[in-house]
C-alpha cells in the first residue's frame, strides 16, 4: 500500500512539472522579441536624390570652369587694378601727397601669386605719414611673411601676433615701434573684419562660401567659393621722442579707420 501511494504522489509531481514548464514557456512567449539597434540607417531615395543632385552640379560646375579656362586665357587671374591717386580722407585737414607704384620682384615665402603696390603720403597736422598699399591676390593672409619679404623692418612673428589689437567694427590690426618710426598695418578683407594673421585671413576666406550669388559666380567661373584677396596696408610716422610715442600712435590709428572706411566698400572687383 505505501508503494502505490508513493508512484501515485511521483505522478502527481510529474504532472507539476509539466504545467509549470509549461506555463514559464506561456510566460516568456509573452515578451516581444528583442531588437537590435542597426548602426547606418538605410538611405532613401530623396536622400540619395539629393546627393546625386549635388554631386552633378558640382562636376557641371567644374566642366564649366574647365571650359572657359580652355578658350579664355584671362581665367584665373585677376582683373587690372589702378590704383587711385586721391583718396580724401577724414579729417578734412589731412593733405595727399601723390607717389609712385611699389614693385616688389624679389621672390620671398609666403608670397600671394599676384601682387600689386601704390605709395602714398599724407600730413595730419604737419606730422608726415606713408602709406605702403598693396593688392594681394592669391594670399595666405599672414602678414609676418608679407613684412619680412618686402621691407627692412625687424620684427618676429610672435612680437607681431602680441601686437595684435581688435577694434570692433573694423577688425583687427598691429602697432609696433622700431627705431623712429611708428609702424600700423593690417590687411582689408573682401569678406569681413580687417586682418593681421593667417588664422583670422581664413575664417574670412571661408565665410559665405555657401551663399547663393557666390556658388553661382563660382559655377560660371566668375568668382572663388574662397576669397583669398588682401589690401595690405603699412602705414608709418616718425617719432622725436618717447613723448611723441602716444599721440603718434593715436594720429595712425584715426588715419587707419577713415583709410578703412575709404576703402572696404570700393574694395576691388575679382
Amino acid at each position: 500500500m505505501p508503494k502505490e501511494i508513493d508512484k501515485q504522489d511521483k505522478a502527481d509531481t510529474n504532472i507539476n512539472n509539466v504545467n509549470t514548464s509549461e506555463t514559464s514557456q506561456d510566460r516568456l512567449s509573452n515578451y516581444p522579441e528583442k531588437q537590435i539597434p542597426l548602426n547606418n540607417s538605410p538611405i532613401t531615395p530623396t536622400s540619395q536624390k539629393f546627393r546625386m543632385g549635388l554631386l552633378m552640379v558640382l562636376v557641371s560646375g567644374s566642366l564649366l570652369v574647365f571650359g572657359r579656362s580652355v578658350i579664355d586665357s584671362t581665367i584665373g587671374k585677376p582683373t587690372p587694378f589702378k590704383f587711385p591717386e586721391q583718396i580724401a580722407l577724414e579729417p578734412s585737414q589731412t593733405k595727399l601727397e601723390a607717389q609712385g607704384d611699389i614693385v616688389d620682384p624679389k621672390e620671398f615665402f609666403g608670397q600671394p601669386k599676384y601682387l600689386f603696390g601704390k605709395k602714398y603720403k599724407y600730413s595730419v597736422d604737419g606730422m608726415p605719414i606713408d602709406i605702403d598699399l598693396r593688392y594681394a591676390v592669391g594670399s595666405e593672409g599672414d602678414l609676418y611673411y608679407y613684412i619680412k619679404g618686402v621691407t627692412n623692418i625687424e620684427i618676429s612673428e610672435e612680437d607681431l601676433r602680441k601686437q595684435s589689437i581688435r577694434k570692433d567694427p573694423i577688425g583687427f590690426y598691429a602697432t609696433f615701434t622700431r627705431q623712429d618710426r611708428v609702424y600700423l598695418t593690417a590687411c582689408i578683407n573682401p569678406r569681413g573684419i580687417s586682418t593681421v594673421t593667417s588664422e583670422q585671413f581664413n575664417d574670412n576666406a571661408s565665410s559665405r562660401v555657401m551663399d547663393r550669388d557666390i556658388l553661382i559666380g563660382w559655377l560660371l567661373g566668375q568668382k572663388d567659393l574662397r576669397d583669398r584677396r588682401c589690401l595690405w596696408t603699412l602705414m608709418s610716422a616718425p617719432i622725436t621722442s618717447e613723448s611723441d610715442l602716444h599721440a603718434t600712435g593715436q594720429k595712425l590709428e584715426k588715419v587707419w579707420i577713415s583709410w578703412y572706411e575709404w576703402w572696404k566698400p570700393r574694395f576691388p572687383q575679382p
